[in-house]
């Protein structure tokens, strides 16, 4: 509560007339490139403690005055150093034993890659990508050649798991396998926004895809294609149908460069320097000037240890179970691992939760969730919620923080109606890693699939225990239930089998 202070604090001081003379200087050497201020820490980047989106990234488009954007400069400076008391990155080293460790924050100055479109300034793609697949949707992916999250634009939307918008997801191993290839869904579930820098404006904008996509665009055929009536076809001449018909699916990048295969071999490479799986954050420029030959740069922005689950030895399913032992099972995007006990459920009941009265409520629930996560971090305890865990649309799903769930065994996600939209893979986002770090389990039950299997009306019928463990969130209780295994299966636990190879995932109540 007291970060937003402090990082004002910070926006207030001054720099020593020494430093803020040499910011000149670089700032009338580099002219009006737009700049990124990043984060630069001892303690980032390191195996098992990536810090991933803990730390600010400010992106200083340098379009005004010399002295407007050294004042941009200086505080994007500033705000980086702000950041180190962000109630998330503190309670992350806690959690990792690092409190005690001297800090050391320096910051990152980088040219920020693209090209200008008009008043624009956007790279033709970009994204992040990891040596292994760890969530494969289909039995023939390979997890050793690696996923990408791509988008059009700056990279932001392919780290962050936004409220509103899609990547597309690449398997590397085989780049035109789309997790569903139903035409409405390929649709809804493409890029809506791009993030990009205004030069105009001087800042930093999201806009609608269709405002900025026309068919002056160079790269257009590379990255969209045209629904015509549930078929995507590709753009073959400068005349384009209506813009709201372009539906980014960069289908033609995969199938006429050399993306994929180019960056399994950058992936490989890393992984060998690092003798650990890689993550890497990337801009791409694809140059078609001369005819019949399309050239690729790819600029690689950052490179960090992959995050991953513990390799966890896990039991067969059992083969006598009764429909009354199961509490769910899952056939979407199953990762590898089990949980041999948990004593409690955290339950985001989605009636309850789309009925609270505002966004503002929502986000208070959220913080609720985040002192139950306090309250029984001495316990195995999973979460159970409608939507998208750590959306940063309130509507979509509940909106936590890492701080909230860092104790959480398990997240679940559930989807269908009146419990939110198809579950998103949050593949790569900084909500993942997050999760990958703290060894906690993403799980979704998509709830009008006929493979899902959910018992709600158990855990809408259980004893509440919210009250008894916090009487101040009792006002919660329509929409947030404390649930005890103890009292769903007197004697037994609750056991989560998850197999990567058979894609499913079982929760089920077994002797202790």
């Amino acid at each position: 509560s007291e970060y937003p202070r402090i990082e004002e604090e910070f926006r207030k001081g001054t720099f020593p007339p020494d430093i803020l003379d040499q910011l000149q200087t670089m700032l009338i050497k580099i002219g009006s490139q737009p700049l990124i201020v990043r984060s630069s820490s001892l303690l980032e980047d390191n195996f098992g403690t990536a810090f991933a989106g803990k730390y600010e990234s400010i992106f200083c488009p340098n379009q005004g005055t010399l002295k407007e954007n050294l004042t941009a400069l200086s505080q994007a400076i500033a705000q980086i150093y702000a950041s180190i008391l962000n109630p998330n990155a503190l309670l992350y080293r806690r959690s990792k034993g690092l409190l005690d460790y001297d800090e050391r924050m320096a910051v990152l100055i980088q040219f920020v890659e693209g090209e200008r479109f008009g008043d624009y300034l956007m790279p033709h793609a970009a994204g992040v990508a990891f040596s292994r697949n760890l969530y494969r949707w289909a039995p023939q992916l390979r997890a050793e050649d690696g996923f990408v999250r791509l988008v059009w634009g700056l990279g932001t939307r392919a780290v962050d798991r936004v409220g509103n918008d899609y990547p597309r997801l690449v398997a590397l191993s085989h780049p035109l396998l789309r997790p569903s290839n139903d035409p409405y869904s390929v649709r809804r579930y493409s890029q809506q926004y791009v993030d990009l820098l205004d030069l105009s404006r001087n800042s930093f904008q999201s806009i609608p895809v269709h405002e900025v996509l026309n068919a002056d665009y160079p790269q257009l055929r590379y990255i969209a294609q045209s629904d015509e009536d549930g078929y995507f076809e590709t753009l073959r001449s400068s005349i384009v149908p209506d813009p709201k018909k372009l539906v980014l699916t960069f289908d033609e990048l995969l199938r006429r460069t050399p993306f994929a295969e180019r960056m399994k071999t950058i992936l490989r490479s890393l992984e060998t320097a690092y003798h650990s799986p890689v993550d890497v954050e990337f801009a791409l420029t694809v140059n078609d000037r001369s005819p019949n030959k399309t050239s690729l740069e790819i600029a690689v922005l950052q490179c960090r240890p992959q995050s991953h689950l513990a390799e966890t030895e896990v039991d067969h399913f059992p083969t006598d179970l009764k429909e009354k032992d199961i509490l769910f099972s899952s056939e979407f995007m199953v990762p590898q691992g089990m949980i041999s006990s948990v004593d409690a459920i955290v339950y985001v009941a989605p009636d309850g939760y789309f009925a609270l009265a505002s966004n503002a409520e929502r986000s208070l629930l959220a913080r609720a969730v985040g002192k139950l996560n306090n309250l029984l971090k001495d316990e195995n305890f999973i979460a159970i919620g409608p939507g998208r865990w750590g959306s940063s649309n309130p509507d979509l799903g509940v909106p936590i923080a890492y701080g909230d769930i860092y104790h959480a065994r398990a997240l679940v996600e559930l989807a269908g109606e009146n419990c939110g939209l198809p579950p998103e893979p949050s593949l790569g986002t900084h909500f993942f890693q997050d999760l990958l770090e703290s060894q906690i389990y993403p799980l979704a039950l998509q709830l009008d699939d006929a493979r899902t299997f959910f018992n709600r009306s158990l855990l809408e019928s259980s004893p509440n225990h919210l009250s008894e463990l916090a009487p101040e969130l009792s006002g919660f209780e329509g929409a947030l239930r404390v649930i005890r295994i103890a009292d769903i299966a007197p004697g037994k636990t609750l056991r989560i089998i998850m197999h990567d190879e058979a894609g499913k995932a079982l929760g089920f109540f077994c002797s202790k």
